[in-house]
C-alpha cells in the first residue's frame, strides 16, 4: 500500500475512531440509565417502575432449588409479584449490578443480590428496540440463607 493510500486509510480511522466511541458510550450510558429505574424499582418494589424498562413479553427463568425445577414466566407475571411498596427489610438488602457487554443492539448485565433470605444473581439480556434499550430476558440463580438469630 503507498503512502498517500495508507495516510487516508488511517485519516478515515482517525475520523471514525470518536463517532464509534461516542455511539459505545451514548448505548452504555442508556443501558446504565435502564438499571438505574430498575434498581429504583427494585427497593420501591414497584412493578410498575420496573415494566417501564422491562418489555411486558419478555422472559424470566431460573432454577429453584425449593421446588427443584425449572421456572419460566413473562415479564409482566414476574413484575405484578412486586407488592407496590418496599419490602420490610429493604435497609438489609444489597445490589449491585456491573455492564458487562454492550454491543449495537445488544447488552448484559450482571446483577449481584444479597439479601437477609437470598443470595442471587441475575443476568439481564437487554435489546436496543427501536432506538430504546429495555430488557427481555432475565435469568437468575441463587439460594436462600437461613434467617439470622
Amino acid at each position: 500500500m503507498n503512502a498517500s493510500i495508507r495516510s487516508l486509510c488511517l485519516s478515515a480511522a482517525l475520523v471514525l475512531l470518536p463517532t464509534t466511541l461516542m455511539a459505545q458510550n451514548s448505548d452504555r450510558d442508556a443501558v446504565d440509565q435502564v438499571m438505574q429505574t430498575m434498581m429504583r424499582g427494585f427497593e420501591a418494589g414497584d412493578p410498575t417502575l420496573i415494566l417501564q424498562v422491562l418489555r411486558k413479553d419478555g422472559v424470566v427463568v431460573g432454577y429453584s432449588p425449593v421446588t427443584k425445577g425449572m421456572m419460566q414466566v413473562s415479564a409482566e407475571e414476574w413484575a405484578k409479584g412486586f407488592p407496590g411498596k418496599p419490602a420490610d427489610d429493604e435497609d438489609k438488602r444489597h445490589r449491585k449490578y456491573e455492564i458487562l457487554d454492550v454491543t449495537e443492539h445488544g447488552a448484559l448485565v450482571k446483577v449481584s443480590l444479597d439479601y437477609p433470605r437470598w443470595d442471587g444473581v441475575d443476568y439481564l439480556g437487554l435489546a436496543k428496540i427501536d432506538g430504546k434499550w429495555m430488557i427481555i430476558s432475565k435469568s437468575w440463580t441463587g439460594r436462600s440463607k437461613p434467617a439470622a438469630p
